[in-house]
C-alpha cells in the first residue's frame, strides 16, 4: 500500500513537472513577431540579446533539467533498479526528488506565472511583442489584468521564474560534488537570478513607458494615474 502511494507521488510529480515546463516554455516564447511595418526603436546590443537569446537558453536548459528529473522519476516507479546504471553518480537510496512544501510551491508558482502570461498573450494579442513595438494601429489596451497593473506580464513571469527556481534547484541532489550546479542553483543563483530579473525589468519599463506616453499622450497619463506597474494598489 504504501508501495503504491510512493508511485501515485513519482507519476503526479511527473505529470507536474513536464505540464509546468510546458507553461515555462510558452510562457517564455514571443508571441508575435516586430515588422518592418512597425514602429521598433533600438535599445542596445544587451537589451537585443536579453529579447532574442535569453528565453531560448532558458528553454533549452529547463528543458534538459526537466527530461532529466521525468526521467528519475519514471524508473522510480517502472524500474528502480535502473537507476543506478543511469544516474551512476547516485550512491544513496533516499527520494532525490521528494514532494516537499517548497516544490509544492514551486508547481504551483509555475502554474499561476505561466497561465498568467497566457492570459497576458491573449489579452494583447498581436501587441504583445518581446521587443519594444508600436503598431500602426496601436490601442493602449486596458482590460482584462492590464485593467489592474500596466505591466502584468513581468509580474507573471517574475512568479514563472521563481517556480522554476523552486524546482530545478533539486537538481543540486543529483550532483553534491558539482561546485558549479551548488552555486548555480544554490542561494548566490537565486541572488543573482532576483538581481538580473529586477535590473532586465525595470530598464526595459521604463523604456516602454517612454515610447506609450509618447504614443497615447494625456489617455496613457490617465491610465497611469489609475493603476501601479506590478501589483495592484502597491507597486
Amino acid at each position: 500500500m504504501q508501495s503504491m502511494s510512493y508511485d501515485i507521488c513519482s507519476l503526479f510529480q511527473l505529470f507536474l513537472l513536464l505540464f509546468t515546463n510546458l507553461l515555462f516554455h510558452i510562457g517564455i516564447s514571443n508571441p508575435n513577431p516586430s515588422s518592418t511595418d512597425d514602429y521598433v526603436p533600438f535599445e542596445n546590443v544587451g537589451s537585443t540579446f536579453l529579447v532574442f537569446s535569453v528565453p531560448k537558453i532558458g528553454q533549452l536548459l529547463t528543458w534538459i533539467s526537466t527530461l532529466y528529473q521525468a526521467l528519475y522519476l519514471f524508473l522510480q516507479v517502472f524500474s528502480p533498479a535502473s537507476i543506478s546504471t543511469l544516474f551512476p553518480q547516485i550512491t544513496t537510496s533516499i527520494n532525490l526528488l521528494p514532494l516537499t512544501y517548497i516544490s509544492i510551491l514551486g508547481y504551483v508558482f509555475m502554474i499561476i506565472g505561466g497561465c498568467g502570461r497566457i492570459w497576458c498573450y491573449k489579452i494583447l494579442g498581436t501587441y504583445f511583442t518581446f521587443e519594444i513595438t508600436i503598431r500602426n494601429n496601436h490601442k493602449l489596451i486596458k482590460s482584462g489584468p492590464y485593467a489592474y497593473v500596466r505591466h502584468p506580464s513581468y509580474t507573471f513571469v517574475c512568479i514563472l521564474s521563481l517556480g522554476m527556481f523552486f524546482i530545478h534547484q533539486r537538481l543540486v541532489n543529483f550532483f553534491p560534488n558539482s561546485t558549479w550546479i551548488q552555486i548555480q542553483f544554490g542561494p548566490i543563483g537565486f541572488l543573482m537570478l532576483c538581481l538580473l530579473t529586477i535590473w532586465s525589468i525595470k530598464r526595459r519599463v521604463t523604456r516602454e513607458e517612454e515610447e506609450l506616453a509618447k504614443k497615447f499622450g494625456k489617455e496613457w497619463t490617465d491610465y497611469v494615474s489609475k493603476t501601479n506597474k506590478f501589483i495592484p494598489n502597491i507597486i
